[in-house]
């Protein structure tokens, strides 16, 4: 007799950054979670991001702090004022205290520097955990 395999959660993440080939690769190393599945759209700024939000509803945004046009920091205060159930992962260059502080105080769920996050293992159990029941 086989067993039944547990359906897979299906978790909607929303890549807000500059830098298309870094977002192409925090997809695809999302993507090749077996354990999960997931919906990855992606924005190069803040304003297409907060648009696609908007639309989109994601369950996990993964943010940057420095780009063009609306920065993430804007982004961040935004989303947890008008969505506050949606986690948001800040995936940054910076190693500043002072952007670390103003996302803690916007009420940022993760903080992650991108050197930090090399093979993206981390951002997986991130947005499994963030999104797992009790959350």
């Amino acid at each position: 007799m086989q067993k039944a395999l547990a359906p897979q959660q299906v978790i909607r993440v929303l890549i807000i950054d500059d830098e298309p080939l870094f977002r192409h690769g925090v997809a695809a190393a999302l993507g090749d979670d077996e354990r999960l599945e997931f919906i990855i759209s992606e924005a190069g700024d803040g304003e297409a991001g907060l648009a696609r939000i908007a639309s989109e509803k994601p369950a996990v945004v993964l943010l940057d702090l420095n780009m063009p046009r609306l920065d993430g920091h804007a982004v961040l205060r935004q989303v947890k004022e008008r969505w506050p159930q949606i986690r948001v992962i800040v995936l940054t260059g910076s190693d500043s205290p002072e952007d670390r502080r103003r996302a803690e105080q916007a009420g940022v769920d993760a903080f992650v520097e991108k050197r930090d996050a090399v093979g993206l293992g981390l951002l997986q159990t991130l947005v499994r955990t963030l999104t797992s029941e009790g959350h």
